[in-house]
């Protein structure tokens, strides 16, 4: 069998507050194959983005070993750590984070011109529905097309995996759909995994596995038989 996009054995992530150390992530062990759709699905609180910004080398366990792609990543200096988010890593966050001087096209270039290999940032951007908006600034532009942007800005690079934080969490239910959407078609089009934290039960309907965490620790992992279309959600 292939080796799995991410493997996960014994981790834990705790963080101290004045004397006290609490227990963000308790004694994980956790493998997700490649090119499939994760959710990680639980409360606020449960750990979900914290496992994410592990996998995205954006934090460090305090104990345990995570791997992604065959790479140790506690086994990493900073500058290969920056190389890895730059290459290997696709960020979609719930605010957005476009630069607001920036056209959207200018915003994904500015991506593509630290890419390895990038897409060409017109072709991404039409893939994701803004043909005709491509040199419009963020601040005329919904929140629908601001996510589109950022979801076009991680995918312009070529991610082997892509991880968004809570993407539809600022948007209403017809533009969350749309970016669902984007984001399903671009995951079965270009093979990449895609780890969706979410608190919502009905997007883990979409998943190809869904992850589920209560208190920091690990509370399932379930293969979903027949993922629905983001059209079929109702919430």
């Amino acid at each position: 069998m292939d080796a799995p996009l991410v493997r996960m054995r014994g981790v834990w992530k705790r963080y101290r507050m004045g004397k006290t150390e609490v227990p963000a992530l308790r004694n994980i062990d956790l493998e997700i194959p490649a090119g499939e759709f994760v959710v990680f699905l639980g409360p606020s609180g449960s750990g979900k983005t914290t496992l994410l910004n592990i996998v995205g080398g954006l934090d460090t366990v305090s104990e345990g070993e995570v791997l992604v792609n065959g790479r140790v990543l506690a086994a990493q200096s900073e500058a290969a750590l920056t190389v890895y988010r730059r290459e290997t890593i696709g960020f979609v966050f719930q605010f957005f984070n476009l630069v607001p001087t920036l056209t959207a096209k200018e915003n994904v270039e500015l991506v593509a011109q630290l890419a390895k290999s990038p897409r060409d940032p017109g072709e991404v951007l039409r893939s994701v529905g803004l043909a005709g908006r491509e040199h419009h600034f963020p601040s005329a532009m919904s929140g629908g097309e601001q996510q589109r942007v950022a979801i076009a800005r991680a995918l312009v690079k070529r991610p082997a995996l892509v991880l968004a934080d809570e993407p539809t969490g600022n948007l209403d239910i017809e533009t969350a759909i749309i970016v669902l959407r984007v984001l399903r078609d671009a995951q079965r089009a270009d093979g990449h995994g895609v780890l969706l934290v979410t608190h919502n039960q009905d997007i883990a309907r979409m998943a190809d596995r869904v992850v589920r965490l209560h208190g920091g620790s690990l509370a399932g992992v379930e293969e979903v038989a027949h993922p629905v279309e983001p059209e079929e959600l109702q919430w």
